[in-house]
């Protein structure tokens, strides 16, 4: 339907003004007694009253407004569960009864059909990833419909079963349509038990121990007992045993597993099958963690033997996170020989002062802790160095907390521990802080709080460093010991300030590595490489080369896309098996990064078979409409028929076009002018 509206950007009284300017002015043109023959009489000043009036009209900038108003019917949007677990079925039944259903509805819905599986795909394309199902990209394909206020109901034929994505159930549809669901597959209980997920860190350090957690699920008429493996590699290394009662039932079984060597581990979780069980595929799983060698090499130097380094070497051998050494009393290690060193009663002369200069300016971290051999010029001279300017003797300071220091998290305990501590001996005098220290304990010497830094934290020029200005660390460890049966506050002090050191450490230049290291088997692989300049700004201006290994001789070689400032590859699904992944940056010398990642052989849709009807009859609940099974279709037919919330939707386009900008207006003008001319001449008339 067309509508049109004649509009002027002035008053309407006007257009009385242009009708009378044009009347009189064409009568005083021929107010004359009859100067052509009696015709002629009407169609000249007919002509020069509509020219002139329009003329006129255009000086009330008018305009006018076509409104189109379109009507449509409401959209239906069904969706077939074509997963290798349902496919035949949802297949059979859309051409034994859901066709014709469909096709009687067409008067009242505009149907469009859809596919859907691992995503969405549309009806008469095939289906490229069967072996999985992903319910929430229903929710997320309805709200991105091209229209989704024309969407008012949706019809999803599945079985219920979910293997991967997020529910539906959280993913909230915003047009707010009806819903319903018809329910496939068989909901009978049988005799099932099966592994249905696997838990394990994605990464671990070398040496430490964690914990593998596998979840099982039984569904079993009697009690049954069962064993579970686990496997690495080709070898058992651990396995339980238990009892599931009958019914539906649920246990979570741990391993404790140890870090023993660095790389990618591949763990199997194998539980055995039970009298009558059928099947057999979803009792069998895998877990992939990486054991990360990232031990920080540690060395203790001292000015002479102190029991200070006795106690923190004794707290750091049992960290599997720190490799420690020691250097032997006034020997100066090369700076590059650690990670972090920990540096205790120096600087007592030129040479070790000039070592400790040589640590800052290469941005080597370390922690610092004065004794009263250390001598206060030359400490202080160094860039976070301080100490009292006339230090002649010792006293003895306990440690105040800072209250609000909020750079580190320390536990309440842990302050709390500290507060109570024996004193440390430091230098007597004047402590001076500046702006670039974040003090963590200050010195109470007595009962008198001070502001002289007794803990503090340092990052300054790249370079991070921690300062103890007292020695006596040996009496907390020994005073927390014989107190609480622990060393948990010492500990938190120090491994918390090596961790803060640790974390200046610069990163690789060169790196790769796969968004995830086990992949399903129709999964495409993603891998992203990295390169980091001088400045350690990421640059991907060189090509890079992707180089992928895998078992029975598999190579395949690609050249690695520039996706923003990084490298990015996904590859094509790849057979189940371990493999490789080698990145060479033409740089000059090349530049290698590799990582090892998974591709799993267990088909997410053989792990669980039984229909799970339950989510969709949620789903449907939540959204106003039903739930039927197969044979239920024919109570959806006048259901969606009588649908009142499906109502045609009406589009309205509205278009406003400026008479002065109207050719055809125009040109009405100058004809009825032109006319008037010609037939002027042609009778005669001047």
């Amino acid at each position: 339907m067309l509508l049109f509206a004649f509009q002027t950007l002035t008053s309407g009284w006007f257009l009385i003004v242009c009708l009378a300017a044009a009347v009189g002015l064409t009568y005083l043109l021929y107010k004359k007694a009859a100067q052509f023959e009696k015709p002629w009489n009407y169609v000249l000043p007919a002509l020069r009253f509509i020219g002139l009036f329009f003329l006129f009209l255009l000086l009330l900038s008018p305009f006018i407004v076509l409104t189109l108003q379109q009507e449509e019917k409401p959209t239906m949007l069904v969706y077939l569960d074509k997963s290798a677990s349902v496919a035949s079925e949802t297949e059979e039944l859309y051409a034994q009864k859901l066709k014709k259903t469909l096709s009687s509805l067409q008067d009242k819905f505009h149907v469009k059909i859809y596919s859907f599986a691992d995503r969405i795909y549309q009806f008469s394309d095939t289906v490229k990833g069967p072996n999985a199902t992903d319910l929430g990209q229903i929710s997320a394909h309805i709200n991105d419909y091209r229209d989704s206020r024309s969407v008012s109901a949706v019809l999803v034929v599945s079985d219920g079963i979910q293997n991967r994505g997020v529910s539906p159930l959280v993913l909230p549809l915003h047009s707010n349509p009806l819903l319903y669901c018809i329910g496939l597959g068989d909901t009978t209980p049988v005799t099932d038990i099966r592994i249905t997920g696997v838990q394990v860190n994605e990464s671990v350090f070398l040496g430490s121990e964690f914990t593998l957690e596998a979840q099982l699920q039984c569904d079993v008429a009697n009690s049954s007992a069962f064993k579970i493996t686990l496997w690495e590699g080709a070898t058992p290394i651990q396995n339980q045993t238990g009892v599931f009662d009958k019914g539906n039932a649920y246990k979570r079984i741990s391993f404790t597993l140890q870090g023993k060597s660095a790389g990618i581990k591949q763990y199997r979780v194998v539980v055995s099958s039970l009298p009558g069980e059928k099947n057999l595929a979803n009792n069998q799983a895998t877990a992939v963690t990486e054991v990360v060698d990232d031990r920080k090499k540690i060395t203790l130097v001292m000015a002479a033997s102190h029991p200070d380094l006795g106690a923190i070497k004794r707290l750091l051998e049992g960290n599997a996170r720190y490799q420690v050494s020691m250097a032997d009393p006034g020997l100066l290690p090369s700076s590059e020989s650690a990670d972090i060193f920990v540096v205790h009663g120096m600087p007592q002369n030129a040479n070790q002062a000039a070592w400790l200069k040589k640590l800052s300016d290469a941005g080597t971290s370390f922690l610092h802790i004065s004794s009263l051999q250390t001598k206060r010029s030359l400490l202080g001279a160094l860039p976070g160095g301080i100490y009292p300017a006339m230090a002649t003797q010792a006293e003895e300071v306990v440690a105040q907390p800072v209250p609000g220091f909020s750079d580190i998290s320390f536990e309440p305990e842990v302050l709390r521990r500290i507060g109570s501590f024996p004193p440390l001996k430091v230098a007597y005098g004047k402590w001076q802080s500046d702006a670039s220290q974040k003090v963590l304990l200050k010195q109470r010497i007595g009962n008198v709080e001070t502001d002289y830094p007794l803990y503090y934290f340092r990052d300054m020029n790249n370079h991070r460093s921690v300062w103890l200005c007292g020695e006596g660390f040996w009496r907390w460890r020994m005073k927390e010991f014989s107190a609480h049966g622990d060393c948990m506050a010492t500990e938190s002090l120090l491994f918390q300030s090596l961790q803060y050191l640790a974390v200046s450490g610069k990163p690789k230049s060169f790196a790769l590595k796969a968004s995830k290291n086990e992949y399903e088997p129709d999964e495409s692989t993603v891998l992203q490489a990295t390169w980091l300049d001088a400045a350690g700004n990421r640059d991907n201006k060189a090509a890079c080369e992707l180089s992928i290994e895998g078992e029975k001789g598999f190579k395949r070689v690609m050249q690695m896309a520039r996706y923003n400032d990084v490298y990015r590859l996904e590859t094509a699904v790849l057979p189940p098996g371990q493999y490789k992944a080698t990145a060479r940056l033409d740089k000059n010398p090349a530049q290698f990064a590799t990582t090892v990642f998974f591709v799993t052989s267990m088909v997410a849709e053989t792990a669980q078979t039984r229909a799970t009807h339950g989510l969709l009859r949620q789903w449907a609940s939540r959204y106003g409409g039903i739930f039927v099974n197969r044979n239920g279709i024919e109570e959806l037919k006048p259901i969606l028929e009588k649908q009142e919330t499906a109502r045609p939707v009406v589009y309205s386009e509205t278009k406003i076009t400026e008479l002065i900008h109207a050719k055809w207006f125009f040109l009405i003008i100058v004809l009825c002018f032109s006319l008037e001319w010609i037939f002027r001449k042609y009778l005669g008339g001047y």
